[in-house]
């Protein structure tokens, strides 16, 4: 037995602060896209955003009835009208992800915790300040879900692979035999790798890090190309800040926006607000004197997927970082609005604790259970949920390097 002083036995401590050594996610491209909850509705107990709508089951389909840019016939004179084919309408069934975990809490344990913050000496009732931790770090896996989702949706697709009883999602395919759904958003062939878009030729022909490669020519074809195939202006190109130095080293850049000035007429922090109108993060986003028409976002965010991230090392994770927007792409869109694509938030039953009637829940819902023997409290999470691409079209994931 080691032998203490009495003054190390007896020494009053205060815990001084709780700290966090990674930042939280952020979800910059899901408040982007407006599939981010920022409202809560108290009569139907969900919470929705911008481009969210909720339903009542995890299975919905949407029709397509396209605009159409074909010009009448010219008749003769004296003449019967032309016959016109019938406007063709499709459907599109959605399933969503299903998204469902808890975190279980002894009371045994919780009936004997100091605060997490202040003198240890002081029993924290029922753990109050430990579990509401733990239920802010519960909403956070869930909110991640909903941001690996949209830059799944941004590359084209996301995967969720096999792992015992758990369906893990990923943003690039699972290698082997593993069991593996793959949820594909349509994007066009031609709108991804080098963009042969209009089926000429690829649009990417040299690598963007190549300093002569003639990124504003390719802008210009991406453009022309979007014109043709949709309507829809190019607005937002999505990079990370290894593919930004590609651009502002890039000679095409420098020479069209004058040698003697920087390549960016604008680099500037724009605020991310959370839902109580706190700063939760930062984007930044560049504009060209090149061509200020376009605007550029920089997001280099990661998310954990495969396992759990619990060692902040990551020396003991069974977990995998994967970048958001990965080094070799560029993902070129116009505008986002809920005429592009929505999140739709799926409802199914919810039985809170034992003897109460069951309660449809859409999209996000939290709660807690309680069990005995021993007294446990549960905290629960329930998603369902899944981006839905109205127009896979405006969408163009490219690979500008590596190829």
């Amino acid at each position: 037995m080691a032998t203490v002083t009495l003054h190390e036995l007896l020494q009053p401590q205060v815990i001084l602060d709780l700290i966090s050594r990674t930042k939280p996610g952020q979800g910059k491209l899901g408040r982007w896209l407006g599939f981010q909850p920022n409202r809560f509705d108290k009569d139907t107990v969900s919470l929705s955003g911008p481009a969210t709508v909720n339903g009542q089951t995890r299975y919905v389909r949407y029709n397509i009835f396209n605009a159409t840019r074909v010009s009448a016939g010219g008749r003769a004179p004296a003449t019967g009208p032309s016959v016109l084919p019938q406007n063709p309408m499709a459907t599109v069934p959605v399933t969503c992800a299903r998204f469902h975990s808890k975190i279980p809490l002894n009371y045994e344990l919780l009936g004997n915790l100091s605060p997490m913050i202040g003198p240890n000496s002081q029993i924290d009732s029922m753990g109050q300040g430990y579990v509401r931790q733990q239920s802010t770090n519960l909403a956070r896996v869930f909110a991640y879900n909903v941001e690996l989702m949209s830059a799944g949706m941004l590359r084209g697709q996301f995967y969720m692979a096999q792992q015992g009883d758990n369906w893990n999602p990923t943003l690039t395919a699972p290698g082997g035999t593993t069991p593996t759904i793959t949820v594909d958003f349509k994007i066009p062939a031609a709108n991804k790798n080098q963009l042969n878009m209009l089926g000429t030729g690829n649009i990417i022909t040299i690598p963007w890090n190549n300093t002569s490669a003639p990124i504003l020519t390719n802008l210009d074809q991406i453009k022309a190309a979007f014109a043709q195939i949709h309507g829809y202006p190019l607005k937002h190109v999505w990079i990370n800040s290894t593919m930004r130095m590609n651009i502002l080293n890039n000679t095409q850049v420098r020479n069209v926006g004058g040698s003697a000035n920087t390549s960016f007429a604008e680099y500037e922090r724009v605020p991310e607000k959370g839902m109580d109108g706190a700063d939760m993060g930062n984007e930044y986003t560049m504009v060209l004197r090149a061509d200020p028409t376009i605007t550029w976002h920089i997001c280099d965010d990661t998310v954990a997927t495969g396992g759990n991230l619990i060692d902040p090392s990551y020396s003991t994770s069974t977990a995998s970082l994967e970048k958001l927007i990965p080094d070799d792409m560029a993902i070129f869109s116009t505008e986002p609005s809920p005429d592009i694509a929505k999140m739709f938030l799926g409802g199914e039953p919810v039985v809170e604790n034992p003897g109460q009637p069951a309660t449809i829940r859409s999209g996000y819902y939290f709660w807690h259970e309680y069990r005995t023997q021993p007294s446990v409290v549960e905290l629960i999470a329930l998603l369902n949920a899944l981006p839905c691409l109205y127009n896979p079209l405006v969408i163009a994931p490219a690979t500008v390097t590596g190829f």
